[in-house]
């Protein structure tokens, strides 16, 4: 059981490596997303392919390190981290707390990190790397880390663990666009295609299958979990960043082609549509997948001795292995099911007028995926240049129904070099939590 513990506090860890392609623009994460009609060089890979042959997209751009990192939860906001963060939390504060937890609390860490890209006209070229992690705990669970093993007067002394999970990926993409420009009577038209190969680095998820624990006296507990990831040796003489063995960072890969088309009636108003991953398809290697299922119960008598008993400690290391366990085949398919990325469809409008950028956009899922991107999304966002080189930013997304996000966002434009910042309060039932973003590129 302790090594399964272990696996699944590894799902826990941000994988330090959102989506499929990481969004190397801090600027769109500064108005709300808002960006399929306003992508610049080498922002136009992740956002829309057709903008590398409008009117005003730079000649020459780099993408110099770009990352953004997104913490939340379903029951937990930024007011909450604000109100209870480095302060004594009373019982009051602890059942305040606990009451805003559904039937499980949900935690989710999204890391994107872009160190590279480039364009050179309508051509560009990207290379990054995102992971995601989600958990869930039960109910039960959280009171155990809040109240402690004592319960309260009229409270159940049983806690279980049902809810509890755990999921986790990361992935690396190389990503190229093109795109070309037609003249029309109203304006120009410009479509572009993005090309996408990915390697999986990492594919897991870890479930409970009955732990419960009744804290006396006398003393009782069963423990149960399962989980699959994917396997690397303990210790390899060298990194192989392409390698499909044990030591190898490739566990899987896959394509993914991105459509996209612009149309600009001037200078100052642009419309864009987006198909992401009109085509595509993930293979997750089968035999770098570990299964690991243990259950033991532990007794404590009347003299306080505490006994164990192992139930069940299965360990398969091959797909042969888990084929021939039906449980282990059974929830290692539910993973592998749903392991490809999202298919997304996307509509914009952008309006410069001067020093000021506004626009809006919407985002409808079309196929799920393990990049989780709510079904539909609206957004807007606007951006005043102050002084021709002092960006301010605002925008906000809505998904219909459970979260609205509120961002803002800040930099510096000189000489060709963009700083930028951008910060977004997500608030809601649905998935609270906060997206920050930083990144530097250069733009000519």
């Amino acid at each position: 059981m302790r090594r399964l513990s272990l696996v699944v506090a590894g799902l826990l860890v941000p994988a330090l490596v959102q989506a499929q392609l990481p969004d190397p623009s801090t600027r769109a994460l500064g108005m709300g997303g808002a960006y399929s009609s306003l992508a610049r060089g080498y922002e136009a890979v992740a956002w829309n392919p057709a903008m590398l042959a409008t009117w005003g997209n730079p000649g020459f751009t780099v993408d110099l390190p770009h990352a953004s990192l997104e913490v939340g939860s379903n029951a937990f906001g930024l007011s909450d981290f604000r109100k209870y963060a480095n302060s004594y939390l009373s019982p009051a504060d602890k059942q305040t707390l606990l009451d805003k937890i559904p039937d499980s609390l949900a935690i989710r860490t999204l890391v994107g990190v872009a160190p590279f890209g480039l364009s050179i006209g309508p051509f560009a070229f990207m290379v990054g790397a995102s992971g995601e992690t989600d958990l869930g705990v039960s109910k039960d669970a959280a009171r155990l880390m809040l109240f402690g093993n004592a319960p309260a007067p009229g409270v159940s002394s049983l806690f279980t663990a049902q809810g509890s999970n755990g999921r986790a990926w990361a992935a690396t993409t190389a990503a190229a666009s093109l795109a070309l420009p037609f003249s029309l009577p109203v304006g120009r038209l410009s479509v572009g295609a993005t090309y996408k190969y990915v390697i999986g680095n990492f594919l897991g998820s870890a479930a409970d299958m009955g732990t419960q624990a009744t804290v006396g006296p006398p003393f009782s507990a069963v423990e149960a979990a399962q989980a699959v990831y994917t396997n690397y040796a303990k210790r390899c003489g060298s990194f192989q960043p392409l390698g499909t063995g044990a030591c190898g960072a490739k566990a899987g890969n896959g394509y993914g082609v991105d459509l996209g088309a612009a149309l600009q009636f001037s200078r100052k108003l642009t419309l864009s549509a987006v198909l992401v991953n009109a085509v595509s398809k993930m293979t997750w290697d089968p035999n770098r997948l570990v299964y690991e299922r243990t259950r033991r119960v532990v007794t404590q008598d009347a003299t306080g001795k505490v006994s164990t008993t192992v139930m069940d400690s299965t360990q398969l290391h091959t797909a042969a292995a888990i084929d021939a366990d039906p449980v282990a085949r059974a929830y290692r398919d539910s993973l592998l099911a749903n392991a490809d990325f999202a298919r997304l469809a996307r509509v914009g409008v952008a309006l410069h007028d001067g020093l000021l950028s506004l626009a809006a956009g919407l985002q409808v899922r079309l196929k799920s995926g393990l990049d989780d991107r709510p079904a539909q999304e609206l957004s807007a966002g606007a951006e005043y240049r102050l002084l021709g080189i002092l960006p301010l930013r605002v925008g906000g997304a809505w998904d219909f129904g459970q979260g609205t996000t509120l961002a803002a966002g800040t930099g510096l434009q000189l000489l060709g070099l963009n700083v930028d910042a951008s910060v977004a309060n997500i608030s809601g039932t649905g998935n609270p939590g906060v997206r920050v973003g930083v990144g530097v590129g250069l733009m000519w």
